[in-house]
């Protein structure tokens, strides 16, 4: 048997850096990839967009660049996607909410770096996993045009979330402009925006905003158009009341 001719040692030593590299070079795309795509991601969340909400959206919608959704439309989308039926009683509530965190039925909303929440007396910080997704991609989105013009830094505010029917009753009762229909924040779908003031995170303040309020209605029509929710531009309320729009690729109900 021939000896094997040995590579010399600097050969060798070469050889090994240039496996090495190519090894890390494609440890680093592949870790690029991941994180360019999961860019927007908070608390394990996706908030970029997989699905095309306009193709395939759960209940019928079309684009539109106005905010001014009838109640009817978001009724109909929370009830095909929100929880039914809604809940009575906050004592009701109170009783099956551990239940529906576990089953990732419902997430409990906290202050992060899109968003704060209002004291909240009327509802409860609760929505289903896709209204949580289009609130952090809301804010991303806000708070990128923000950048983009160059504007300070702001959060935008959250005054209402999920509701009970007592909750909704007592609302009608303290507030006269609170509806007395049935309002799809009973299922978890829905939230309202202030647009009355916002938190500036530079000077730890509330202060209203005529540039913040614009990049907020700006990031707004940009996603209506996407069919990313429904809203509805309250003046009364001085918020956006928005229900989100579930993506079902594969739902034959999907099609308008």
């Amino acid at each position: 048997m021939k000896n094997r001719k040995k590579l010399p040692y600097p050969t060798i030593r070469k050889a090994t850096l240039i496996v090495i590299a190519l090894g890390f070079a494609i440890t680093l795309g592949v870790a690029f990839h991941i994180i360019n795509k999961n860019s927007l991601t908070l608390k394990g969340r996706m908030i970029t967009p997989e699905c095309d909400h306009v193709r395939f959206p759960s209940a019928p919608i079309s684009p539109s660049y106005k905010l001014e959704d009838r109640n009817d439309i978001h009724l109909l989308h929370a009830q095909r996607n929100g929880v039914v039926p809604p809940f009575k009683t906050d004592s009701s509530f109170n009783a099956e909410i551990s239940g529906l965190l576990r089953k990732s039925r419902l997430v409990k909303i906290t202050e992060n770096r899109f968003y704060q929440l209002k004291s909240l007396s009327y509802s409860q910080p609760y929505l289903i996993p896709e209204a949580v997704d289009m609130l952090n991609e809301i804010g991303a989105r806000f708070q990128a045009r923000l950048k983009e013009k160059k504007q300070k830094n702001y959060k935008f505010r959250i005054t209402s979330l999920m509701r009970t029917v007592e909750m909704q009753s007592k609302l009608c009762h303290h507030n006269r402009n609170a509806t007395k229909s049935q309002t799809a924040h009973l299922f978890g779908t829905t939230v309202d925006i202030s647009y009355k003031d916002f938190y500036n995170t530079d000077k730890d303040s509330i202060e209203s905003s005529y540039e913040a309020v614009q990049a907020l209605t700006q990031t707004l029509i940009a996603m209506r158009m996407e069919c990313r929710f429904l809203a509805v531009r309250e003046c009364k309320q001085s918020c956006f009341h928005i229900t989100v729009v579930v993506c079902r690729p594969n739902a034959e109900e999907s099609k308008p």
